[in-house]
């Protein structure tokens, strides 16, 4: 069995890595890894603020002025919702919180 040809240099060459697609010794079949699609639409997480797009670390912090939020997106389109979280850091989730509460607050006073 020949494998097609490619236009890329050195493309039909073995890639030397481990378990890719190489018999082993001793073992009549080669390696196989199977993928699903549903990996396509896994949402990836986030580890930067989707407002200032700082770092967020890998892990919670442990006092309590450093405590991540998040944000909501909420948007339609015909009869279609979506609704998306994203990862906020503590500063710019107080500074989203308190600005939204200060803009109810004019929004009531105005009537």
């Amino acid at each position: 069995m020949t494998a097609a040809k490619t236009t890329l240099p050195d493309a039909d060459q073995p890639s030397g890595a481990a378990g890719v697609g190489a018999v082993e010794p001793g073992s009549a079949e080669p390696a196989v890894f199977v993928a699903s699609h549903d990996v396509l639409f896994a949402e990836p997480a986030s580890t930067v603020c989707d407002a200032c797009g700082c770092s967020l670390g890998e892990s919670e912090p442990d006092n309590g002025y450093e405590i991540r939020g998040r944000g909501v997106y909420f948007w339609t389109r015909g009869d279609e919702t979506r609704i998306e979280n994203v990862p906020l850091c503590a500063s710019c989730a107080s500074a989203i919180g308190m600005t939204a509460l200060a803009r109810w607050e004019i929004e009531e006073e105005e009537g």
